[in-house]
């Protein structure tokens, strides 16, 4: 499930403070990804339709096993990127270390809501969700799926109770395995998990993408001492990346192709429909920058989880000066021809 949940974990930061190469001896670029993810499109296709040897850019990705784990590999100095939660450079910062967001991977909080019962219905009514005394399954506290869905309802003033909701809170990939037994009504997961649902037998009844939006859910990030040091190799990440976010839109088909190579262990059917259901909804960027009411916004929710004691504004845990001169410098981008896949990250 690691591979598939883009859960976020909280632990231990790195101790110490981190050692970045100095300017011009950046030769490699390495970025440490939290999880195998659908959410983190762009950086596929970033790197499998070449846009990254295109920058000039040897890129190499690790996987972390987790948000915390990631960013400490920035930390360490084993990586100048990472891809997570963007709550984790501000944790940084609370702790008097390092740490910036530079990048949208996935901008919108892509959590679905899906039942087995054929009466309860779709609807974008989120209150209706709640007043009919449904038990809802969710991750354990403070992570998204029971972050979003105890926020909302807070916002809305409707609390859990007999007459109203219940959160069962239950371990991290069983969501719909209670709503299967019948332990459940409602069962909040994200893609492919929900695809891989439906095809079960199970039905969306939810859709928390644009209930939450704007809202940054993975972002690209690093330090300001990284960038500083290394403005060039930093404005080539960002062009890349800028092209990836593009790409997915221009050739979606080819994002799919992408998407496949780098799942190879899921059903094809199941990865182009998760693809298609998150492009449709506008869950991958279409540019790189980061919007600044989607950064506010994840703040907002994981101050109200306790994750963060204040949120960081974004003048304090936001740099956009790369990719907003990425989309400046290229414009929109008009490619004669889809590009062939030339590598992937998964070996």
């Amino acid at each position: 499930m690691k591979k598939i949940l883009g859960t976020v974990a909280i632990a231990a930061l790195l101790s110490g403070p981190p050692q970045f190469a100095s300017a011009e001896e950046v030769a490699t670029v390495r970025i440490n990804q939290a999880f195998q993810s659908l959410l983190y499109l762009s950086l596929y296709v970033a790197n499998d339709a070449g846009f990254f040897d295109e920058e000039g850019l040897d890129v190499k990705v690790t996987t972390g096993g987790g948000g915390s784990q990631a960013w400490s590999a920035v930390l360490g100095g084993s990586a100048e990127y990472s891809i997570h939660d963007p709550v984790f450079p501000t944790i940084s910062r609370e702790q008097g270390g390092p740490g910036i967001v530079v990048g949208t991977i996935c901008n919108a909080e892509t959590i679905y809501a899906l039942a087995k019962k054929p009466d309860i219905k779709l609807t974008t009514n989120f209150e209706e969700l709640l007043s009919k005394g449904y038990k809802i399954s969710t991750q354990p506290q403070p992570d998204s799926g029971w972050a979003r869905l105890t926020y909302l309802a807070q916002k809305l003033n409707i609390k859990a109770g007999d007459s109203t909701y219940t959160n069962v809170q239950v371990p991290i990939g069983s969501e719909m395995a209670s709503v299967f037994a019948g332990q459940t009504d409602i069962g909040l997961s994200y893609p492919p998990v929900v695809e891989l649902a439906e095809e079960q037998g199970l039905h969306v009844t939810f859709s928390f993408t644009a209930a939450s939006r704007p809202y940054l859910f993975s972002s690209l990030n690093t330090t300001q001492d990284f960038i500083e040091k290394n403005p060039e190799t930093h404005q080539k990440v960002m062009n890349a990346f800028e092209k990836a976010s593009q790409y997915i839109y221009r050739y979606p088909e080819e994002a799919v192709k992408i998407a496949v190579k780098e799942f190879p262990d899921l059903d094809e059917k199941i990865v182009r429909k998760a693809v298609e259901r998150m492009t449709s909804e506008l869950a991958y960027p279409e540019h790189v920058f980061a919007e600044y009411n989607a950064f506010t916004a994840n703040q907002k929710l994981h101050q109200f989880v306790g994750t963060i004691k204040q949120p960081a504004t974004a003048e304090e845990g936001l740099n956009n000066t790369a990719a907003l001169a990425a989309y400046q410098s290229l414009g929109r981008i008009s490619w004669d021809a889809p590009r062939p896949i030339s590598k992937t990250v998964t070996q």
